[in-house]
């Protein structure tokens, strides 16, 4: 099982990948999926990571409303390049990406507490 240590390190390398990609001209060709799914998937991804890391109920709401700030800042940094744009629609997708994984997070946290799994996966014994 993955220790709450590997979930920060992937988390920071998320997010540091996104404002990397999203601040740098980059081309889509060739990249598969659409413009929106791949924002979505990058958030989704982010705040998965960051939830197993931080699993407090109130530290994990605490992020997810600086994943969606984070998303509206880089779309924001984006509309000051000449290179690339703001876009609204994009940060929209970044939020819906935070909030699916939240709740995700939050549902299989729930389930491993409610039937007593431990952070190794394995059964905790009272």
């Amino acid at each position: 099982m993955l220790t709450k240590s590997t979930f920060r390190t992937a988390g920071i390398g998320i997010v540091v990948s996104i404002w990397v990609l999203s601040l740098i001209p980059l081309s889509q060709s060739g990249i598969p999926g659409t413009d929106k799914m791949h924002h979505g998937l990058a958030y989704f991804a982010c705040m998965f990571c960051w939830g197993q890391a931080f699993t407090r109920p109130a530290t994990r709401l605490k992020l997810a409303l600086i994943f969606i700030a984070m998303g509206a800042l880089v779309e924001c940094a984006q509309g000051l390049t000449s290179y690339r744009t703001f876009d609204f629609w994009d940060m929209l997708a970044n939020a819906v990406g935070v909030t699916v994984a939240w709740f995700t997070v939050t549902v299989q946290l729930s389930i491993q507490r409610r039937y007593g799994i431990g952070e190794n996966g394995k059964e905790a014994r009272g």
